[in-house]
């Protein structure tokens, strides 16, 4: 059972830290950079999600950032696992 439970919880806790992160800075990004009256806001977020300023920013970098992070989190288990075994 360990086999799956402490990779899926270091894929979920990866996921959760660094989507948080990544969604509060591209927040922080599309509030002060895109979401002024009459500027054209042609960033990638904006255009994708159809809306402007932090809520797309902010929605970007959450799906973005808990996919690496899940990714960071496998890998970091997979290293720490072999580490311990050697």
């Amino acid at each position: 059972m360990k086999k799956y439970v402490y990779p899926a919880l270091s894929a979920f806790a990866g996921a959760v830290i660094i989507g948080i992160g990544a969604m509060l800075k591209l927040m922080t990004y599309g509030g002060n950079s895109c979401d002024f009256p009459g500027k054209n806001c042609d960033c990638f977020c904006c255009n994708l999600f159809g809306l402007r300023g932090y809520e797309a920013c902010g929605s970007y970098g959450l799906y973005v950032g808990a996919s690496i992070g899940a990714i960071v989190g496998v890998i970091t288990y997979l290293l720490v696992k072999k580490l311990k075994t050697t």
